[in-house]
């Protein structure tokens, strides 16, 4: 096993979660991330916790998906979800288009439904992050090896380090009431966030982080971006 692989469970598990002993801990993970299951069920077994895993298959989505239209929130879940301590989700894939043949619709359905059980989830303690997978390089047109430096160069960082740094970006931010984007002469907008809080993302709930953000007032971004990317 790479030895990133679990220098990335230590990261989630001590700084993203602050794993307690006693904690019983959700995993939600694809096959494709085996490895940092198996790492993860290491670090969680020797703080204390209690792991447990849901599979979580793009191909078992898509069977699921494909065979109705109206969904209800399943209690069973819910419940799950209600007496975890901890729900760590792992990102990565296959397929990074298996379910591209799910209407929108569908889509729609079953997220509405599933709207208590996200909101359960995100009152714990919680990470989202990401596992270099195969696909998930061809996605980025990288090579699987360097997809893997460039997830990991971003995960195994000092997050207290980019804390304090961004916390100045914080400062700079928090007190502002318009934000004005310019960039050469084909980008110029500006946007309320009078009232808006200012987040500094270190690497906590969304791993890797490393983001300061905000939110624009509805209806207050004026004028023109350029993109020069799909």
């Amino acid at each position: 096993m790479d030895p990133r692989i679990r220098e990335h469970a230590e990261v989630i598990v001590d700084h993203s979660v602050d794993l307690q002993s006693g904690d019983d801990v959700v995993i939600r993970a694809p096959p494709v991330a085996e490895d940092l299951v198996v790492a993860l069920h290491e670090a969680v077994g020797e703080r204390g916790g209690n792991p447990l895993v849901l599979d979580s298959n793009d191909r078992y989505s898509r069977a699921f998906l494909r065979s109705r239209e109206e969904f209800e929130t399943p209690a069973h879940h819910l419940a799950l979800v209600e007496e975890t301590d901890v729900y760590i989700a792992i990102r990565a894939d296959t397929n990074v288009t298996e379910t591209s043949d799910v209407s929108p619709e569908t889509n729609a359905a079953y997220s509405q439904a599933s709207q208590p059980i996200l909101g359960e989830r995100l009152s714990k303690r919680w990470c989202l992050t990401q596992y270099p997978a195969p696909a998930n390089a061809q996605l980025a047109e990288l090579s699987t090896a360097g997809y893997e430096d460039f997830v990991w160069d971003a995960i195994l960082k000092d997050w207290d380090a980019v804390r304090d740094h961004q916390a100045q970006m914080v400062e700079i931010l928090d007190p502002a009431d318009e934000v004005r984007i310019v960039s050469g002469d084909t980008t110029d907008i500006r946007m309320s966030v009078a009232g808006n809080p200012t987040l500094n993302d270190y690497g906590e709930k969304n791993l890797p982080g490393g983001e300061v953000f905000t939110a624009p007032k509805k209806y207050s971004v004026e004028g023109e971006a350029y993109f020069d990317i799909p």
